[in-house]
């Protein structure tokens, strides 16, 4: 296993967490134990697996939050997408609306962007992220994106796993 902690003598594991959505997204791997956090991280140059768990001990750690991710990012993402379904859709229908001779091809593709991003905001609202701070870094993760209430569910859990966790492990933890 790629993500195994190194543990150091008199060192237990609280948690250790391989989570994955769904069989298409990538798996997030996190441990926590009394002496520190294993973070995920990948190494320059390997020969074998470049992955690894990352150890910050708990003394190096200020503080673990999860906090609300900003959906600028989304929105923006959203609004591109309804102007170029929008437009798409237009410049598709116009020989049409014309009465053009010939054949024309109509496709659905346009409507789904369209839709895609007026509902994507609205995917996109009290999205969560984890974030652990230590005196000279933020190490961040965005779950992915999900829309039904299970996948939703199964990320809250795994926060709260976390955050329960370190906790334990005598981590300063906010959850905003």
């Amino acid at each position: 296993m790629a993500y195994k902690p190194e543990l150091e003598p008199n060192e237990a594991i609280a948690l250790q967490i391989a989570f994955k959505v769904s069989e298409k997204s990538a798996a997030f791997n996190f441990a926590v134990s009394n002496q520190a956090l294993y973070w995920p991280a990948t190494k320059a140059f390997a020969m074998n697996d470049a992955t690894y768990f990352k150890r910050i001990r708990n003394n190096e750690v200020s503080e673990v939050c999860v906090r609300r991710l900003p959906p600028y990012g989304l929105w923006l993402i959203a609004a591109l997408m309804v102007v170029a379904g929008l437009a798409i859709a237009i410049l598709m229908l116009l020989p049409l609306i014309n009465q053009e001779s010939g054949t024309h091809t109509v496709s659905g593709w346009p409507f789904a962007i369209l839709v895609g991003g007026i509902l994507l905001p609205f995917a996109a609202k009290g999205r969560l992220g984890l974030e652990v701070r230590t005196h000279d870094k933020k190490f961040r993760w965005k779950p992915p994106l999900v829309v039904d209430k299970a996948s939703k569910q199964k990320i809250q859990a795994t926060f709260d796993e976390i955050i329960a966790s370190c906790k334990k492990s005598g981590l300063r933890v906010s959850h905003n």
